[in-house]
């Protein structure tokens, strides 16, 4: 019987070791990788504030085109147009999110540059 728990106990750790192995591995790569990767995360949380601006736009722009629409009770400009203002603002606020998130990781990599 405790030929068995020893066994389990030796094939318990083997698969811990290759698990930590894997995960030493992908941290090697990360560290590598982390200015491009922090690069790369910079703008994508721009591209947020960038196609929110763009949504508003268009849902300002949509309301505008189809001032007339709405005298006549066409409801669909509307509900577009506010689609679209509701989508651009809810992306602006990702991006207030996300840029306060990573703030300090971006800041890092400011410093980073400058030395």
């Amino acid at each position: 019987m405790n030929v068995a728990k020893l066994g389990s106990k030796e094939k318990a750790e083997g698969v811990t070791v290759e698990k930590i192995n894997a995960l030493n591995e992908i941290f090697e790569n990360l560290i590598s990788d982390a200015s491009d990767l922090v690069k790369d995360l910079y703008w994508s949380v721009k591209m947020y504030l960038f196609f929110g601006l763009i949504m508003v736009l268009f849902g300002v722009q949509t309301l505008v085109y189809n001032i007339d629409s709405f005298q006549e009770q066409f409801c669909i400009p509307l509900f577009v147009a506010g689609t679209m203002l509701f989508a651009g603002s809810v992306q602006i606020l990702n991006y207030f999110r996300l840029r306060k998130k990573y703030d300090r990781l971006f800041s890092v990599q400011d410093e980073l540059k400058k030395t």
